[in-house]
């Protein structure tokens, strides 16, 4: 419940008396001239200090909360749950398991997938094997047969290069004894024709002659006939020469066609064992990731507490299947701040580091301090505020967006708990020693300038322009202008000076009925 009116200007005016006493500002005067004029209210000018400041109404909450849920990838029944709210736990106890016996067969079942699949990769890289060993082995052969009749074919053609020689020199031979067995021949016919032409030569002298003629006739036809003889063979050793080099060619050919023929099944069979192998390694560590996915979820199945404090809140129970991130809710209640949501309109004043004053009811009129350590950077909710124009007869109601400020406490009271409500002051600016007026008291010129009235010589009075600083719920910091401290200002009337505050504090003034 907050004071009305009446009783918030009467604490004006008791502050404004207060202030008197304590030489924050000027000593009132009373002047009657006579008793049909009105009083005059004066106040002097002094310095004091001024904060400006921003009330709002808070919560208590924990500065360390945790929200315990499990990371699974898929959503399973609660199988126990052991914990209830109030229990104080320890980071790392238990707090609930989940059921995941459906994974528990899933892991079986890859298991023995596992073991199928290596049993089938032992089996292909034997058939690989065996293929690129007996591949190996007919190329090896391949390539020996045709060494083999290349070496035949060598052999061959040596020995046709001989046959030739030999054949080349037989024709020699023969040549030279047809030439032998001609001469001779010619010899004999020129004896005989000598003889035969000489007058007494005996008949059985020109026989002879004649026989011998005859007989190197003989042996002439038989020299020309091996003659011709030696130069068919050699014509033959020749032939022999030629196919044997062209075996030996094809010898050749077949020898290279047979090593690259080994060769490139040698290869063929190599690469298919490692693409076997490479094929076994990828599929069982295919098998492997999703045996160590299960039991990385499995491990998930119990979830433990991520910091030491007090459950405030368990939102599962044993039979239930649930996936949300609140699961249990664990806060370290010795150690408290406070939070609000401040309108729109009063976030931009809110800042990192500033000092906030807090109250609750359990704490009575000790007074708790803090720092801003949070300003949310967007908006957490929206709210409904009744906003009401200079009309006191109509009001517009609409939707206002609120921003979340945490407050960081400097100290413990063990008089706090969870979701106390906080009544948050914030000191959004202050002046130590200011030259300051009663906000009251301020008017506002035509041009749009502010000027007090002050008293001169106890009789007259002038306007005194003056320039504004910061203001709390009574007074206003005075920058610039000409006032200066001890001047005389005669006040507003009483009922529109304190009208005035009360504007200047709001509807409700800004205080709290504690």
């Amino acid at each position: 419940m907050k004071f009305n009116k009446i009783a918030v200007s009467a604490m004006v005016i008791s502050a404004v008396a207060i202030t008197a006493i304590v030489g924050v500002t000027g000593m009132k005067a009373v002047k009657a001239k006579d008793t049909e004029e009105e009083l005059t209210t004066t106040v002097q000018v002094a310095k004091q200090d001024i904060e400006k400041t921003l009330s709002a109404t808070g919560t208590i909450i924990s500065a360390e909360q945790s929200t315990a849920f499990a990371t699974t990838s898929g959503s399973y029944p609660v199988a126990e749950v052991y914990v209830k709210v109030g229990d104080v736990v320890k980071k790392g106890d238990k707090l609930y398991k989940l059921d995941m016996i459906t994974m528990e067969d899933q892991l079986k079942f890859q298991n023995q997938a596992l073991s199928i699949q290596n049993q089938q990769n032992a089996l292909a890289a034997q058939s690989a094997a065996a293929a690129l060993q007996n591949a190996q082995d007919s190329g090896a052969v391949s390539v020996n047969d045709a060494n083999r009749s290349l070496a035949e074919a060598q052999q061959n053609q040596l020995v046709a290069n001989r046959n030739v020689k030999s054949a080349d020199d037989a024709l020699g031979d023969a040549r030279r004894a047809e030439d032998n067995a001609e001469k001779e021949y010619n010899n004999a016919k020129s004896e005989y024709e000598r003889l035969k032409n000489t007058d007494g030569t005996a008949q059985e002298d020109l026989d002879k002659a004649n026989e011998r003629v005859n007989q190197a006739k003989s042996s002439y036809d038989s020299a020309t006939s091996a003659r011709k003889s030696a130069e068919a063979t050699l014509s033959q050793a020749k032939d022999a020469v030629n196919s044997a080099n062209r075996s030996l060619d094809g010898a050749n050919q077949a020898a290279g066609k047979a090593q690259t023929d080994a060769n490139a099944n040698i290869i063929n069979q190599a690469q298919s064992v490692k693409s076997g192998e490479l094929s076994a390694k990828a599929s069982t560590l295919s098998n492997q990731q999703e045996i160590a996915k299960t039991k990385e979820e499995l491990r998930k199945a119990i979830v433990y507490a991520s910091q030491d404090g007090t459950v405030t809140n368990v939102n599962i129970k044993p039979g239930q299947s649930y996936s949300g991130t609140d699961a249990v809710v664990i806060d370290n209640v010795t150690n408290l701040k406070a939070t609000a949501d401040i309108d729109e309109a009063q976030i931009p004043n809110i800042a990192m580091g500033q000092k906030v004053r807090i109250k609750t009811d359990a704490t009575g009129d000790e007074i708790l301090t803090g720092t801003v350590t949070f300003v949310s950077p967007t908006a957490t909710k929206n709210s409904n505020k009744t906003t009401e124009n200079e009309s006191t007869t109509a009001s517009v109601s609409k939707s206002r967006a609120t921003y979340r400020v945490d407050v960081t406490l400097d100290g413990t009271n063990e008089a706090l708990r969870l979701g106390m409500t906080a009544k948050m002051t914030f000191v959004i600016a202050s002046k130590n020693g200011a030259l300051a007026v009663p906000s009251g008291d301020i008017k506002t010129d035509v041009d749009g300038s502010k000027y007090v009235l002050v008293q001169e010589n106890g009789e007259s009075s002038k306007n005194v322009k003056i320039e504004t600083g910061i203001s709390d719920d009574f007074f206003t910091e005075v920058t610039g202008g000409t006032l200066k401290e001890g001047d005389t200002i005669i006040e507003n009337s009483s009922e529109g000076g304190n009208d005035a505050v009360l504007e200047s504090m709001g509807a409700d003034g800004g205080i709290y009925l504690d």
